[in-house]
């Protein structure tokens, strides 16, 4: 579509008047009738119907007219956009379900504090974000990965369950309890390791997809389970309990293409935090 043209219907719609429109664009009534022909030909429609005193509007003019009004003002705008003394740079961020908050509040005040102008683009984890906030089990092969915490799993038992009183507990005391398992999570290979050690067959109470589908079954009472420590925090009805056995933990971080660098401000994200610890909130 021919900006030119854009130009001439609006004037003639305004003005109502093919001379008067002209003037308004400063071309001659031939050069304008013209350009009209050429817009209705373009758009197969009659947009004004002429008479001596002017012309009359159609319907179909009506409701081209707002939208050539916005087109136009979004072309006139382009010079303004690119005279501004800053532009906001967008960065593209997937973030993984199930993340402590306090990480994600820090890492954003602290980025968009450093950063000055951005534009954050939050999607679900994936190749065609610049950068991940995830597990280092999830990155992707072909991604590098800069840790920034470790999260410890803790063991969680409901208020009312015969453990919660027990100041400390034995591996063994774990035998027979009713267990809710996530087996999407990344640490579920090394739970069953820890419940292997009791030397009893667990009873399985439930299998769940998510971390927060095991932790509402755990506030409801069902079962006991392990759990990265911030996504039990201060949640009501549930102890974590000291345990005598195997530790383990997850390593959340940033993963990343080496092409993302081409942003700069990626650049300068995974700069500062290559030499900086992230405090959490």
């Amino acid at each position: 579509m021919d900006e030119r043209l854009l130009r001439f219907f609006v004037a003639i719609y305004e003005e109502k008047n093919l001379s008067r429109a002209a003037g308004k664009c400063f071309v001659s009534q031939p050069n304008i009738s013209n350009g009209l022909k050429q817009l209705e030909e373009t758009v197969g429609k009659e947009l004004f119907t002429r008479h001596k005193r002017g012309v009359e509007i159609k319907e179909d003019a009506h409701y081209l007219y707002p939208i050539a009004k916005r087109l136009l003002g979004e072309l006139n705008a382009i010079p303004d956009l690119f005279r501004q003394s800053h532009i906001r740079r967008k960065v593209v961020i997937g973030i993984a379900d199930s993340l402590p908050q306090a990480l994600k509040n820090s890492f954003f005040k602290k980025m968009t504090n450093l950063l000055g102008e951005i534009e954050w683009d939050v999607r679900p984890i994936g190749r065609d974000c610049e950068i991940n906030i995830l597990v280092r089990e999830w990155k992707f092969e072909e991604h590098l990965f800069l840790p920034l915490i470790k999260e410890d799993y803790v063991l969680c038992i409901p208020q009312n369950h015969s453990l919660a009183n027990k100041s400390r507990i034995e591996i063994s005391d774990l035998s027979g309890e009713p267990f809710i398992h996530c087996p999407p999570c990344e640490a579920h290979q090394q739970c069953l390791s820890i419940l292997n050690n009791t030397g009893d067959k667990w009873n399985t109470i439930a299998n769940c997809q998510s971390k927060n589908e095991v932790l509402t079954l755990l506030m409801a009472g069902l079962g006991i389970t392990f759990l990265p420590a911030y996504l039990v925090q201060d949640k009501p009805g549930i102890h974590i309990k000291e345990y005598n056995g195997p530790r383990y933990f997850r390593e959340i971080g940033l993963s990343y293409a080496q092409k993302s660098l081409k942003n700069p401000k990626v650049a300068e994200i995974i700069d500062y935090l290559s030499k900086h610890e992230l405090e959490l909130i």
